[in-house]
């Protein structure tokens, strides 16, 4: 297992203990049982940091989330391997996702690559009488209904240790949000969302810079993501490279 991998379901682990609607449930050792209650299927199911994990629990772990009234999925590191697909495909598990897990070691003279400076003077941690803004800039970064983002803004989303919500004001709006999930030694970035008004002015990179140096003032010389196929042009200017790919089984109507 790979310390970022495991640095990654932790994170997953931890929101999902913490945030309202969410639980989890370790099945076995490198396999956890995953519901956030929202409609995303990469958000509920089964997840795994090992490179090949027993399908044997995986099914089990598996078993007890089919008939649930949510789009679910089992996610993998890499590609699956055959009985692992069946395992899937019984549960009508059939349509694939792949995500990049992105890596950045930030060089001991750069905490990232720059943003504009202009971007990067406008972000700042966000305090709990900025959740209104933050889940509204959330909600339309994402382009999705506010219901679905809420557990990211809520009281317990701001107060968790470990976990930083960051924004970006442009003029007084808040035009980009992020946070920040900060482990021993490693900095992982989440929910970058940046308003669709605001996009292509650097704010995106610049919450995710500030995230990388806010990381290494901690201890961390590792920064970790997972990129959208939009996201993914940026991070990679930033000096972030794929590390591995997760493949995440889900119904066709859940993908």
């Amino acid at each position: 297992m790979t310390p970022t991998a495991i640095a990654l379901i932790a994170a997953f682990r931890t929101l999902a203990d913490s945030l309202p609607g969410m639980y989890e449930k370790q099945a076995a050792p490198g396999v956890t049982s995953l519901m956030s209650g929202l409609p995303m299927a990469t958000l509920n199911g089964v997840f795994t940091d090992a490179a090949r994990p027993d399908v044997t629990e995986i099914d089990r772990a598996a078993a007890s989330l089919a008939g649930l009234p949510l789009p679910w999925s089992i996610q993998f590191r890499g590609e699956p391997e055959p009985a692992a697909e069946r395992v899937a495909a019984r549960y009508g598990l059939t349509a694939r996702m792949t995500i990049p897990l992105m890596l950045y070691r930030p060089p001991s003279d750069q905490q990232a690559r720059p943003a504009r400076a202009s971007a990067a003077a406008a972000v700042r941690v966000a305090g709990l009488a900025d959740r209104a803004d933050y889940a509204a800039a959330l909600a339309a970064g994402f382009q999705a209904p506010p219901e679905i983002m809420a557990p990211f803004s809520s009281p317990e989303a701001f107060t968790l240790p470990g976990a930083v919500p960051y924004l970006a004001r442009e003029d007084g709006q808040v035009a980009a949000v992020g946070l920040g999930i900060f482990g021993e030694g490693i900095a992982g970035i989440f929910n970058i969302a940046t308003v669709p008004a605001y996009r292509g002015r650097g704010y995106g990179r610049a919450v995710s810079s500030r995230i990388v140096a806010d990381g290494v003032a901690r201890g961390a010389d590792l920064a970790y993501l997972q990129s959208s196929e939009d996201g993914y042009p940026l991070y990679e200017s930033m000096g972030f490279r794929t590390a591995e790919t997760w493949t995440y089984l889900s119904s066709a109507a859940g993908a």
